[in-house]
Protein backbone atom coordinates (compact mmCIF):
# COMPACT_ATOMS: atom_id res chain seq x y z
CA UNK A 1 0.00 0.00 0.00
CA UNK A 2 1.47 3.12 -1.20
CA UNK A 3 1.63 6.37 1.54
CA UNK A 4 -1.15 8.34 -0.36
CA UNK A 5 -3.25 5.21 0.02
CA UNK A 6 -2.70 4.84 3.70
CA UNK A 7 -3.71 8.49 4.47
CA UNK A 8 -6.83 8.11 2.51
CA UNK A 9 -7.66 4.50 4.35
CA UNK A 10 -7.11 6.47 7.83
CA UNK A 11 -9.01 10.08 7.04
CA UNK A 12 -11.65 8.78 4.48
CA UNK A 13 -15.25 8.47 6.19
CA UNK A 14 -15.84 4.33 6.02
CA UNK A 15 -18.36 4.74 3.05
CA UNK A 16 -15.71 5.57 0.83
CA UNK A 17 -13.34 2.88 1.94
CA UNK A 18 -15.93 -0.10 1.26
CA UNK A 19 -13.55 -1.38 -1.58
CA UNK A 20 -9.96 -1.25 -0.09
CA UNK A 21 -10.52 -4.52 1.90
CA UNK A 22 -11.33 -5.95 -1.72
CA UNK A 23 -8.09 -4.84 -2.81
CA UNK A 24 -9.01 -1.65 -4.99
CA UNK A 25 -9.50 1.71 -3.87
CA UNK A 26 -12.04 3.09 -5.04
CA UNK A 27 -13.86 6.48 -3.85
CA UNK A 28 -17.50 5.69 -3.59
CA UNK A 29 -20.03 8.78 -4.20
CA UNK A 30 -22.65 10.12 -1.90
CA UNK A 31 -25.26 10.26 -4.96
CA UNK A 32 -25.71 6.13 -5.17
CA UNK A 33 -29.28 4.92 -5.71
CA UNK A 34 -28.60 3.12 -2.67
CA UNK A 35 -27.05 6.38 -0.86
CA UNK A 36 -30.30 7.99 -2.09
CA UNK A 37 -32.66 4.78 -0.31
CA UNK A 38 -31.06 5.13 2.42
CA UNK A 39 -31.30 9.38 2.78
CA UNK A 40 -35.19 8.30 2.52
CA UNK A 41 -36.03 5.51 4.68
CA UNK A 42 -34.41 7.42 7.56
CA UNK A 43 -35.81 10.78 6.61
CA UNK A 44 -39.56 9.25 6.61
CA UNK A 45 -38.13 6.78 9.80
CA UNK A 46 -39.49 3.67 7.75
CA UNK A 47 -38.82 0.62 9.87
CA UNK A 48 -37.03 -2.81 9.04
CA UNK A 49 -33.92 -4.64 7.49
CA UNK A 50 -31.70 -4.65 4.51
CA UNK A 51 -32.45 -7.42 2.08
CA UNK A 52 -30.06 -7.69 -0.99
CA UNK A 53 -30.37 -10.84 -2.77
CA UNK A 54 -27.35 -11.83 -4.48
CA UNK A 55 -24.62 -10.30 -2.85
CA UNK A 56 -22.09 -11.73 -4.59
CA UNK A 57 -17.89 -10.65 -3.44
CA UNK A 58 -20.16 -8.18 -0.68
CA UNK A 59 -19.19 -4.58 -2.70
CA UNK A 60 -22.42 -3.57 -2.61
CA UNK A 61 -23.71 -5.03 0.63
CA UNK A 62 -21.02 -3.32 2.34
CA UNK A 63 -21.96 0.07 0.29
CA UNK A 64 -25.08 -0.25 1.48
CA UNK A 65 -24.41 -0.46 5.59
CA UNK A 66 -22.20 2.55 5.41
CA UNK A 67 -24.42 4.36 3.27
CA UNK A 68 -27.61 3.42 5.25
CA UNK A 69 -25.69 3.68 8.76
CA UNK A 70 -24.41 7.54 7.34
CA UNK A 71 -28.29 8.61 6.18
CA UNK A 72 -29.22 7.63 10.04
CA UNK A 73 -26.62 9.65 12.04
CA UNK A 74 -27.59 12.51 9.79
CA UNK A 75 -30.70 12.70 9.96
CA UNK A 76 -30.72 12.06 14.14
CA UNK A 77 -28.86 15.25 15.12
CA UNK A 78 -30.13 18.10 16.27
CA UNK A 79 -30.94 20.67 14.67
CA UNK A 80 -33.99 22.90 13.81
CA UNK A 81 -35.75 20.08 12.19
CA UNK A 82 -35.60 17.65 14.56
CA UNK A 83 -37.74 16.98 17.68
CA UNK A 84 -35.88 15.28 20.48
CA UNK A 85 -38.17 12.79 19.72
CA UNK A 86 -37.37 12.52 16.13
CA UNK A 87 -33.83 12.25 17.48
CA UNK A 88 -34.83 8.96 19.33
CA UNK A 89 -36.72 7.09 16.94
CA UNK A 90 -34.35 7.44 14.85
CA UNK A 91 -31.62 6.18 16.31
CA UNK A 92 -33.78 3.55 17.76
CA UNK A 93 -34.63 1.83 14.24
CA UNK A 94 -31.31 1.99 13.41
CA UNK A 95 -30.32 -0.02 16.27
CA UNK A 96 -32.82 -2.70 15.79
CA UNK A 97 -32.12 -2.82 12.25
CA UNK A 98 -30.07 -6.04 10.60
CA UNK A 99 -28.10 -6.40 7.26
CA UNK A 100 -29.70 -9.96 5.38
CA UNK A 101 -27.18 -11.28 3.13
CA UNK A 102 -29.06 -13.97 0.18
CA UNK A 103 -26.58 -15.69 -2.19
CA UNK A 104 -26.20 -19.49 -3.65
CA UNK A 105 -22.30 -18.53 -2.68
CA UNK A 106 -22.00 -20.92 -6.08
CA UNK A 107 -22.66 -18.53 -8.58
CA UNK A 108 -26.01 -17.60 -10.50
CA UNK A 109 -28.09 -20.65 -11.35
CA UNK A 110 -28.68 -21.88 -14.89
CA UNK A 111 -30.97 -19.24 -16.62
CA UNK A 112 -34.39 -20.93 -17.09
CA UNK A 113 -36.62 -20.68 -19.86
CA UNK A 114 -37.33 -16.91 -19.84
CA UNK A 115 -33.23 -16.07 -19.64
CA UNK A 116 -32.08 -18.96 -21.72
CA UNK A 117 -31.40 -16.59 -24.23
CA UNK A 118 -28.75 -14.49 -22.11
CA UNK A 119 -25.26 -15.24 -22.92
CA UNK A 120 -24.02 -13.00 -19.95
CA UNK A 121 -25.64 -14.64 -17.38
CA UNK A 122 -23.95 -17.89 -17.16
CA UNK A 123 -24.50 -20.95 -15.07
CA UNK A 124 -21.57 -20.65 -12.30
CA UNK A 125 -21.09 -17.04 -13.34
CA UNK A 126 -20.35 -14.42 -10.08
CA UNK A 127 -19.63 -17.46 -7.73
CA UNK A 128 -17.73 -16.00 -4.01
CA UNK A 129 -17.52 -18.18 -0.83
CA UNK A 130 -19.23 -17.37 1.83
CA UNK A 131 -16.26 -16.93 4.06
CA UNK A 132 -14.38 -14.82 1.78
CA UNK A 133 -17.99 -12.83 1.48
CA UNK A 134 -17.58 -12.55 5.15
CA UNK A 135 -14.19 -11.82 5.25
CA UNK A 136 -14.72 -9.21 2.99
CA UNK A 137 -17.62 -7.05 4.50
CA UNK A 138 -15.66 -7.52 7.47
CA UNK A 139 -12.90 -5.73 6.33
CA UNK A 140 -14.51 -3.16 4.87
CA UNK A 141 -16.02 -2.68 8.47
CA UNK A 142 -19.20 -3.86 8.30
CA UNK A 143 -20.19 -6.38 11.93
CA UNK A 144 -21.01 -9.01 11.39
CA UNK A 145 -23.01 -9.06 14.69
CA UNK A 146 -25.58 -7.14 12.47
CA UNK A 147 -25.39 -10.10 9.36
CA UNK A 148 -27.70 -12.76 9.14
CA UNK A 149 -26.18 -14.68 5.54
CA UNK A 150 -28.63 -16.94 4.35
CA UNK A 151 -26.62 -19.40 2.27
CA UNK A 152 -28.25 -21.80 -0.65
CA UNK A 153 -30.45 -21.50 -3.42
CA UNK A 154 -33.37 -19.72 -3.47
CA UNK A 155 -35.79 -21.85 -4.07
CA UNK A 156 -34.62 -23.38 -1.40
CA UNK A 157 -34.00 -20.66 1.26
CA UNK A 158 -36.74 -17.97 0.31
CA UNK A 159 -39.39 -20.18 2.68
CA UNK A 160 -41.45 -18.95 5.16
CA UNK A 161 -39.19 -20.93 7.29
CA UNK A 162 -36.17 -18.81 6.68
CA UNK A 163 -38.60 -16.10 7.70
CA UNK A 164 -39.53 -17.52 11.45
CA UNK A 165 -35.90 -18.65 11.53
CA UNK A 166 -33.98 -15.09 11.56
CA UNK A 167 -37.56 -13.53 12.63
CA UNK A 168 -37.49 -11.14 9.60
CA UNK A 169 -40.65 -8.76 10.36
CA UNK A 170 -40.28 -5.53 8.02
CA UNK A 171 -38.16 -4.54 5.07
CA UNK A 172 -37.12 -0.57 5.03
CA UNK A 173 -34.89 -1.66 1.66
CA UNK A 174 -34.44 -4.81 -0.67
CA UNK A 175 -31.91 -4.87 -2.86
CA UNK A 176 -32.76 -7.42 -5.86
CA UNK A 177 -29.39 -7.97 -7.71
CA UNK A 178 -30.40 -11.58 -8.90
CA UNK A 179 -30.02 -11.00 -12.56
CA UNK A 180 -32.36 -13.45 -13.55
CA UNK A 181 -36.19 -13.97 -14.44
CA UNK A 182 -36.71 -16.98 -12.04
CA UNK A 183 -34.41 -15.79 -8.98
CA UNK A 184 -35.90 -11.85 -9.11
CA UNK A 185 -39.66 -13.19 -8.42
CA UNK A 186 -38.93 -15.78 -6.04
CA UNK A 187 -37.00 -12.26 -4.07
CA UNK A 188 -40.41 -10.52 -4.62
CA UNK A 189 -42.53 -13.13 -3.43
CA UNK A 190 -40.69 -13.70 -0.48
CA UNK A 191 -40.48 -10.37 0.68
CA UNK A 192 -44.20 -9.27 -0.08
CA UNK A 193 -44.77 -10.50 3.72
CA UNK A 194 -42.61 -8.13 5.19
CA UNK A 195 -43.07 -4.81 3.12
CA UNK A 196 -44.14 -1.69 5.06
CA UNK A 197 -45.16 1.71 3.84
CA UNK A 198 -42.19 3.32 2.07
CA UNK A 199 -40.31 0.40 1.36
CA UNK A 200 -37.48 0.70 -1.49
CA UNK A 201 -36.97 -1.85 -3.52
CA UNK A 202 -33.74 -1.55 -6.27
CA UNK A 203 -32.97 -3.87 -9.22
CA UNK A 204 -29.46 -3.78 -9.77
CA UNK A 205 -30.23 -5.31 -13.59
CA UNK A 206 -33.57 -3.81 -14.61
CA UNK A 207 -32.18 -2.58 -17.77
CA UNK A 208 -30.25 -5.68 -18.77
CA UNK A 209 -31.19 -7.96 -21.65
CA UNK A 210 -31.13 -4.62 -23.47
CA UNK A 211 -34.09 -3.37 -21.50
CA UNK A 212 -36.59 -5.88 -22.73
CA UNK A 213 -39.54 -5.87 -21.01
CA UNK A 214 -40.44 -9.37 -20.84
CA UNK A 215 -37.20 -10.73 -19.19
CA UNK A 216 -35.23 -10.41 -16.29
CA UNK A 217 -36.01 -8.53 -12.96
CA UNK A 218 -38.37 -6.29 -15.53
CA UNK A 219 -40.91 -9.53 -16.20
CA UNK A 220 -41.00 -10.32 -12.51
CA UNK A 221 -41.67 -7.29 -10.93
CA UNK A 222 -44.76 -6.22 -13.63
CA UNK A 223 -45.93 -9.93 -12.41
CA UNK A 224 -45.45 -9.09 -9.24
CA UNK A 225 -47.42 -6.13 -9.60
CA UNK A 226 -50.47 -7.78 -11.85
CA UNK A 227 -50.86 -10.09 -8.36
CA UNK A 228 -50.45 -7.44 -5.50
CA UNK A 229 -52.94 -4.81 -6.37
CA UNK A 230 -52.90 -3.76 -3.01
CA UNK A 231 -49.61 -2.30 -3.32
CA UNK A 232 -48.77 0.77 -4.96
CA UNK A 233 -45.69 1.47 -6.92
CA UNK A 234 -43.64 4.82 -7.39
CA UNK A 235 -40.72 5.01 -9.57
CA UNK A 236 -37.97 6.18 -7.19
CA UNK A 237 -34.25 6.48 -8.65
CA UNK A 238 -32.30 5.05 -11.21
CA UNK A 239 -28.22 4.69 -11.60
CA UNK A 240 -26.17 3.82 -14.56
CA UNK A 241 -27.29 2.27 -17.37
CA UNK A 242 -29.36 -0.88 -15.50
CA UNK A 243 -30.47 0.32 -11.93
CA UNK A 244 -33.74 1.40 -10.69
CA UNK A 245 -35.82 1.25 -8.15
CA UNK A 246 -39.53 2.06 -6.45
CA UNK A 247 -41.31 3.05 -3.41
CA UNK A 248 -43.59 0.93 -2.56
CA UNK A 249 -46.86 2.35 -0.72
CA UNK A 250 -50.26 0.75 0.89
CA UNK A 251 -52.46 1.14 -2.06
CA UNK A 252 -55.56 2.90 -1.08
CA UNK A 253 -58.34 0.70 -3.47
CA UNK A 254 -57.35 -2.08 -5.90
CA UNK A 255 -57.34 0.41 -8.40
CA UNK A 256 -54.31 2.48 -7.05
CA UNK A 257 -51.16 0.03 -8.16
CA UNK A 258 -51.89 1.00 -11.67
CA UNK A 259 -52.43 4.61 -11.48
CA UNK A 260 -49.19 5.10 -9.75
CA UNK A 261 -47.39 3.11 -11.76
CA UNK A 262 -47.85 0.97 -14.52
CA UNK A 263 -46.51 -2.48 -14.47
CA UNK A 264 -46.77 -3.21 -18.28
Amino acid sequence: MSRVESIIRRTLHPLYRVRAAMGRFVILPDNTIISKAAKLIASEKVAGDYLEFGVYTGSSFASAFHAIRRAFEEQSSFNIWNTPQDVIERRQLWRRMRFVAFDSFKGLPAPGRVDAQSRDFLEGKFACSQRQFEENISGAGVPLERTIVVPGWFADTLTERTIRTHTLHHAAIVHIDSDLYESAKLALNFVTPLLVDGTVIIFDDWYAFRGNPGLGEQLAWREWCAVHPEWSASEYQKEGPWRNSFIVNKAASSDAATSVFSCN
